[in-house]
């Protein structure tokens, strides 16, 4: 946290951002993130050239990069990220990255109305940059800034794509509320779906927003995936679940245990 405190303090918000994000993906192409990023080196398993991919709650790119290389020149890659500080950030690192193949949106998804009050929390004295936040949402949490962002669905968003493969998802346990925007998308591509969840009761209702869909619920362990019953007793990590439909297994099933 002191070191984090003087580079801001040194480098300024937008340039400790821009820091930040080009850090990461040195570290991802040297190999050396932790096994906390276990599922960015996964994607090389799930994603080949010519997919079409999706990235809400895109960040800094920890995700939009590695996409955006492995679909290629005849892929494409949808990141969404509504905050405008790592909206502008990414925006400028996809341009140094030359990802031509890559369309940012600055929008919110799943939100009630035309717009969605967001913020980044403050962590003591400082701003979290990784918790951007819906106000409403998180009654609990301070935020020294707020941004209105405007609000879209996922079936208005993408509903011109050909084809869509995989999304990655991850905002802050709002992830129902963006795949119950979406789900004419979903129905229409059967894409697989990756999403940070934090309870057992957000898992199964999640969960059953996608059942009917012909989605099962799966853990990366390993090298692997392997199903889960979302519905067990017991405690419930936060964990990254992936949800595979059986429109996909075949070609997924190599990387599935037993």
């Amino acid at each position: 946290m002191a070191i984090k405190k003087i580079l801001l303090n040194v480098l300024g918000e937008k340039q400790y951002l821009s820091v930040l994000a080009s850090s990461f993906q040195r570290l991802h192409n040297a190999g050396l993130l932790g096994k906390e990023y276990r599922d960015v080196y996964f994607l090389k398993k799930l994603i080949h050239p010519g997919d079409y991919c999706v990235d809400i709650g895109a960040h800094l790119g920890y995700f939009t990069l590695p996409l955006s290389r492995l679909v290629g020149k005849t892929g494409r890659v949808y990141a969404v990220e509504p905050m405008k500080a790592f909206h502008d950030t990414l925006q400028h690192l996809l341009q140094r990255h030359k990802a031509g193949n890559t369309t940012l949106y600055q929008v919110a998804l799943g939100g009630d109305g035309e717009y969605v009050e967001m913020g980044i929390p403050a962590a003591g004295d400082m701003k979290h940059f990784a918790w951007a936040r819906v106000v409403d949402a998180n009654p609990h949490l301070t935020f020294p800034e707020l941004e209105r962002v405007k609000n879209e669905s996922g079936d208005h968003l993408f509903r011109d794509l050909p084809r869509l493969d995989y999304i990655k998802c991850d905002v802050e346990g709002l992830e129902y509320r963006v795949f119950a925007s979406m789900t004419h998308v979903i129905d229409k591509h059967h894409p697989i779906l990756l999403c940070e969840l934090f309870e057992r009761e957000q898992r199964i209702r999640l969960f059953e927003l996608l059942k009917p869909f012909g989605y099962q619920a799966y853990i990366l362990e390993g090298r692997q995936l392997a199903g889960i019953d979302v519905y067990a007793e017991g405690p419930v990590l936060a964990q990254n679940d992936y949800f595979i439909p059986k429109q996909r297994l075949e070609s997924v099933r190599h990387l599935i245990k037993g």
